[in-house]
């Protein structure tokens, strides 16, 4: 009779154990570890606030601390707001209040989707309104929320973008920069759609208007692409059997570049590269 041969071990559930992840990791090199892919997500506990209403989400990385932090805005009303920060390394919300804004009577923009909120310059930037002086004035702006010192503070939209032909506005990240876009009237059928970028961060002078992109069918701006292309949606698409089609549209030549063959209507969200593992309660893998 032959010698038998060991059992090769037998996987369940079709993933390695966590810790014998970490072993595998911890003795690769650097180059082979970027190749893997390790699907895992953390269910965030429940709020601390009182009760969740026309909430607005900003995900953030901070550098100084090397965590992960999840910013929330609740709009209980017009210009009641209540404001949490989830933070990775101790895995909980803590209300910061309404005393870390710069001013009061603050409306902010729920209305930034299907953008992701952008993080640039280590503060996470939403479309705001504010009520201003004893007249009541109206005015727009952008409310930037440092992640480090988790206050905000106001930001000028650029002239020219706010006038009676700008139908909404959206805040985007623009080859590292922040950048405005301005859904304008146009007079023929189709959408139009004005892009701002802010060259030097904080200087309001620094607005400089890059392109106007005109489409003739109705155009939902979806994200900017690392390379600076820019996703679009294109809905009630009567040629297209799902009603919409994406497409990628060189902002230089204003070509269209190739479908990216996206089947389901889909958003865009804000992720960051990292070999860090989830570890605690409410992690998935699979």
């Amino acid at each position: 009779m032959g010698e038998a041969r060991p059992q090769q071990p037998i996987l369940r559930q079709g993933y390695l154990p966590y810790d014998i992840v970490l072993n595998i990791l911890a003795r690769l090199p650097v180059k082979s570890v970027i190749r893997f892919s390790i699907r895992m997500f953390k269910r965030l506990p429940d709020t601390c606030l009182g009760q969740l209403k026309g909430v607005t989400l900003g995900f953030s990385y901070h550098p100084e601390n090397n965590d992960y932090k999840v910013v929330r805005i609740s709009c209980l009303s017009l210009f009641t707001h209540e404001i949490e920060v989830y933070t990775l390394s101790s895995d909980s919300w803590r209300s910061v209040g309404t005393t870390s804004l710069t001013a009061t009577n603050v409306m902010f923009y729920d209305k930034n989707h299907p953008l992701p909120i952008p993080l640039v310059n280590g503060a996470l930037h939403w479309v705001s309104n504010a009520v201003e002086g004893e007249e009541n004035h109206w005015s727009r702006m952008i409310m930037a929320f440092d992640v480090n010192s988790e206050r905000f503070r106001e930001l000028a939209l650029p002239d020219g973008s706010v006038d009676e032909n700008t139908f909404q506005r959206f805040l985007a990240l623009f080859k590292g920069k922040l950048a405005l876009l301005a859904w304008e009237h146009r007079e023929q059928p189709g959408t139009q759609y004005s892009i701002w970028m802010m060259k030097e961060y904080g200087v309001i002078e620094s607005w400089n208007k890059l392109f106007v992109v005109p489409f003739e069918r109705v155009a939902h701006c979806i994200a900017f692409t690392e390379y600076g292309s820019l996703l679009v949606c294109y809905i009630n698409d009567q040629a297209e059997v799902q009603g919409f089609k994406f497409v990628l549209v060189d902002t230089e030549t204003l070509h269209e570049k190739k479908d990216p063959d996206i089947q389901h209507y889909s958003s865009v969200a804000t992720f960051m590269e990292s070999l860090v593992l989830f570890d605690g309660a409410n992690v998935v893998s699979y």
